[in-house]
């Protein structure tokens, strides 16, 4: 299993068992979990993937890793948001990123620390040669945390906006 420590979080891929509990079983997943899973986590967007993901996951275990990821706070050992990796890499080696933070932790550099961590992870994967993620051009807290993670912005599509990262070779 892939898990990745920093020194405030760990990130987790979401097993098929934790996606299929959230969908079906959340309820008694909450009451299990050693880690509080939030009422307002996953968002929407998570919510709306996840039957996909875990039909994804069901046909073949080698997407694991390449989908949900979960941000777990330890002091408060619980989750506090996650990254979504649009599935494995592109024959070009692209990988689109898009992530989400509960509130309360946004404006902190944990999402800062989130989304490096996964970054430095996909650098050590071989096809991986490059990662994408929009924000719309008025998000000025994405728009810093990307040029702070030493991203650029490639490309205007009326409000929103195209970052890329390249790894070094």
């Amino acid at each position: 299993m892939v898990e990745i420590f920093t020194e405030n979080l760990l990130l987790v891929p979401c097993s098929l068992d934790i996606a299929k509990s959230l969908v079906f079983h959340r309820k008694e997943l909450e009451q299990r979990s050693p880690i509080t899973i939030p009422q307002n986590w996953p968002s929407p967007l998570i919510t709306g993937i996840l039957p996909f993901y875990i039909e994804k996951l069901e046909q073949d275990d080698a997407h694991y890793g390449w989908g949900l990821w979960l941000i777990i706070n330890y002091a408060d050992k619980r989750i506090i948001g996650d990254i979504y990796l649009h599935g494995k890499p592109d024959k070009k080696g692209n990988v689109h990123l898009s992530f989400t933070m509960n509130r309360e932790y946004l404006k902190t550099r944990l999402t800062y620390e989130a989304v490096d961590a996964l970054i430095d992870w996909l650098t050590t994967q071989t096809e991986a040669k490059k990662v994408i993620t929009e924000c719309s051009d008025s998000n000025y807290q994405s728009i810093q945390l990307f040029e702070k993670l030493g991203m650029r912005c490639t490309k205007k599509d009326g409000s929103f906006l195209m970052w890329e990262l390249r790894k070094a070779i």
